[in-house]
């Protein structure tokens, strides 16, 4: 634009600024145009093509992960694991590909297991070879990204969600736990559930439930969806619930409740529902993950975790950091950007005044002193003059006086 144009226009169109659009003036229809039917066009396209969700599954061995994964998805997951040896000396990042389909809508699952974690020696290690693997899928992104065709839909190989096993101790979380725990925080959406639920009873579960979220707060450790308010719908609901106790079973009983039969587990003294929230959380659990927040995992973890490590990796190439992010948000920031700066002027403003002060102070206590040092020596020197003016009047009196007895 000119700047004669500008210079005239200004004030009548105002710049909302970038990444921002004018406000919409609503309007009335004079008859129907069918702009409802956007929705149906919308839902139509997304069905054509399937939803990818990749799931990662860390925990120790031998706490059914791989059993609850059947239960969560109401399917058979187990019989396509592949067996990994005992004596591995590394974590053996193994994904599992598997397509769900209900009602036309297709879902291609990919779980991650992470079989031989914990199992060793040095344990603290294991996490290691689970953080490779998360940013080995971000640079594989990244680099489709920079492309010439990354416009097409790109196979997206990220970890969208991670859901950690804790052992049903009943007490704290384990060194171990809170390590993996902070690392994975970093990294991806961390959802951490108590394995085996059934082995705990209510009143242990409540327990344990609130030292886990003790440890969690104390180690400043982030987990999904408590910690990102701003990227989600609220589920109070739900989130009262985590972490979760869950258990998962590959059999079926007859339930009580509905004489049906269920997913559950029959022991000497009752049968216990996987889907019974008086029982365990699945329920809780299935429905956050599928009914509520699955696209708001994939949003997250592309908004939020992969912009940081993209950010990362173009800060490593040289490129400084940028003062804003470039969304929806710009005013926003742009403000706390401002009140940040200028707070931080004000701060350096008044310790440069402060400085100054005690410069000036520092500068005029140093001419006091030396004022004061050149005052005693001048009396010093002035009361050595008049003792000496007193002996030379001496010396002449005396002087005088034979003089005049030589007379």
């Amino acid at each position: 634009m000119p700047l004669e144009h500008a210079l005239q226009t200004r004030g009548t169109f105002p710049d909302p600024g970038p990444w921002k659009q004018h406000p919409h003036r609503p309007v009335s229809l004079t008859a129907p145009l069918g702009v409802d039917a956007f929705a149906r066009q919308a839902r139509t396209r997304a069905r054509r093509a399937p939803y990818q969700l990749n799931v990662m599954v860390v925990g120790e061995t031998g706490l059914g992960k791989s059993t609850f994964m059947n239960t969560l998805f109401n399917t058979d997951l187990h019989e396509q694991h592949p067996k990994v040896p005992q004596d591995t000396k590394t974590v053996a990042i193994t994904p599992l590909h598997f397509e769900l389909e209900e009602e036309g809508v297709k879902l291609h699952l990919c779980l991650i297991d992470t079989p031989g974690f914990g199992d060793r020696l040095n344990r603290e290690e294991d996490v290691q070879p689970i953080l490779e693997y998360i940013d080995a899928q971000y640079d594989a992104y990244y680099e489709t990204e920079r492309t010439a065709s990354f416009r097409r839909q790109i196979n997206d190989t990220r970890v969208h969600m991670c859901l950690y096993f804790i052992q049903p101790t009943g007490h704290h979380l384990k060194e171990l736990d809170i390590v993996t725990l902070k690392e994975l925080s970093t990294k991806l959406n961390v959802i951490p559930v108590i394995a085996k639920a059934d082995t705990l009873t209510r009143e242990e579960r409540t327990t344990f439930k609130e030292a886990i979220l003790q440890d969690l707060h104390e180690h400043n450790i982030s987990i999904y969806p408590t910690a990102y308010p701003d990227d989600r719908d609220p589920y109070d609901s739900i989130e009262k619930h985590i972490p979760f106790a869950v258990m998962g079973s590959n059999e079926f009983v007859t339930s009580k409740k509905s004489n049906k039969l269920v997913r559950g587990r029959e022991y000497r003294w009752g049968i216990v529902e996987v889907d019974d929230p008086d029982h365990c959380d699945v329920v809780y659990l299935r429905s956050l993950l599928v009914e509520e927040c699955m696209h708001e995992l994939k949003e997250l973890t592309h908004g939020h975790h992969y912009h940081e490590h993209r950010a990362r990796i173009l800060r490593g190439h040289g490129r400084a950091d940028s003062l804003l992010e470039c969304d929806e948000e710009y005013d926003t920031r742009v403000t706390k950007v401002k009140e940040r700066t200028l707070a931080e002027f004000k701060d350096k403003e008044e310790n440069m005044r402060n400085d100054f002060v005690g410069m000036v102070k520092d500068t005029e206590d140093g001419l006091r002193q030396r004022e004061q040092e050149l005052q005693r020596k001048r009396d010093e020197m002035m009361s050595e003059l008049e003792n000496q003016q007193q002996q030379i009047a001496q010396l002449e009196k005396e002087l005088t006086q034979k003089l005049s007895l030589r007379q």
